[in-house]
């Protein structure tokens, strides 16, 4: 016997079933029976895609005989004829060939060229001798039909997947899930890692293997943050909020790519991936910016600056008060020639310690303003995330605003960089 070496299924022959389905259905049928039928029939037909991909080849052509019977194309009758062969080769029943043979016959006889054509023609030329040398031994042989059984076949598009009819251990196992069982309503629990678990109500039908799809939400992946207070937050260029954030970041699962920034602080960029139900912690101390540390020494400096101009409008306001009282002594009485040049050198004093005091005013108010603006518009841009995180594209940004003080020959200034 020779053994198949075709794969069991082939997704341009599923994608052409598909077609297939929906046209005769359209054609055949009323509009809204049609619907109904098409949709029953690729619930079949994916039960058995499945089934056959798992291995459960007797179970794959009972669902691909129950959408034959619903909407009777060839290509599912090709789809059936493979799961029977596979069966055959499993278990040898000699039913099973049959009824293999007969599909594929019924195959070649509604479609004559392309399509499967050739493998159906390739298998037939080594099932037919088969079936030929048993019953030459005299045996007749029936061709087995899909059982007729009342259960349940469980699948999901996750995988791997298991699954649960009630609470019996022998109604348990990995997905796709075949179980027999009593006419009527069953709960079923579906579970997967990384997936929210689902529990059903499905209803088994007497005297058949109803296919029950079991859709599950995948769990969202959470992004805790270890950062600051005031700092503001974005996910693939999208913003979320500022720290501290009301509850964990809760994103799909994947590559994700966080920014932290903060006026003033060094900005956090990274890129993180994630699993579902996954937890991933960004921890980070941002740093100090050189500009805000700048910033502190400047301001620190117009305090100085600002000191110097009170103490200088102090030593003014004294020598202004000595040199009144020189005047009135002159006034009243009269004072001496050291008196007069004592008089003389307090005024000078008093003016240039005025002269002082607004110097040193002025300075601290024009070094306070620059340390003012470099204090405020410090802002440290983020990394801006890779567009192969399908992040939403930011328009060109204007250049950062950067402040520092200057000194030149004509006094105290302030430089600014960018743009508003």
């Amino acid at each position: 016997m020779t053994r198949p070496t075709d794969r069991p299924t082939d997704r341009p022959m599923v994608l052409l079933t598909m077609v297939a389905l929906c046209l005769l259905a359209v054609v055949a049928t009323p509009p809204a029976r049609a619907d109904d039928q098409r949709a029953e029939a690729e619930r079949y037909f994916r039960t058995g895609e499945r089934l056959l991909n798992a291995g459960e080849f007797a179970a794959a052509a009972s669902s691909f005989e129950d959408a034959f019977e619903i909407l009777p194309l060839p290509e599912i009758a090709f789809s059936a004829a493979q799961s029977y062969r596979l069966a055959f080769v499993k278990d040898q029943q000699p039913g099973r060939l049959k009824r293999a043979v007969e599909l594929y016959r019924l195959y070649l006889d509604k479609v004559k060229t392309g399509g499967r054509v050739n493998d159906a023609t390739n298998a037939l030329l080594d099932l037919e001798p088969q079936l030929q040398r048993l019953e030459a031994g005299g045996k007749t042989i029936t061709a087995v039909a899909a059982t007729r059984t009342t259960g349940l076949m469980i699948t999901s598009e996750v995988s791997p997947a298991t699954g649960a009819i009630g609470t019996d251990p022998r109604l348990a196992g990995e997905l796709p899930l075949v179980r027999e069982v009593a006419a009527g309503k069953h709960e079923i629990t579906v579970e997967a890692p990384g997936y929210q678990s689902k529990t059903i109500t499905a209803i088994a039908v007497e005297g058949e293997l109803v296919p029950v799809e079991v859709d599950l939400v995948p769990l969202p992946a959470t992004i805790e943050l270890k950062v600051g207070g005031g700092a503001s937050v974005e996910v693939d260029g999208r913003s979320v909020g500022t720290t501290p954030l009301s509850a964990p970041l809760q994103v799909d699962a994947g590559k994700h790519f966080i920014s932290v920034t903060r006026r003033g602080r060094r900005s956090l960029a990274r890129e993180v991936e994630l699993e579902r139900g996954g937890t991933v912690t960004v921890a980070a101390s941002l740093r100090t910016t050189t500009q805000r540390k700048a910033a502190r020494y400047v301001l620190i400096g117009s305090g100085v600056l600002l000191v110097g101009a009170g103490l200088a409008g102090l030593g003014a306001a004294g020598a202004d008060g000595d040199a009144a009282s020189l005047d009135e002594q002159r006034r009243n009485g009269g004072i001496n020639e050291d008196q007069l040049a004592r008089y003389e050198q307090l005024r000078n004093d008093r003016d240039d310690l005025k002269t002082t005091m607004w110097t040193l005013g002025g300075a601290a108010l024009a070094v306070g303003v620059a340390g003012g603006l470099m204090y405020v518009f410090d802002h440290d841009e983020a990394e801006a995330p890779p567009p192969s995180l399908g992040a939403s594209p930011k328009p060109a940004a204007r250049p950062a605003l950067g402040v520092a003080p200057t000194v030149g020959p004509l006094g105290v200034g302030v430089l600014v960089r960018g743009g508003f």
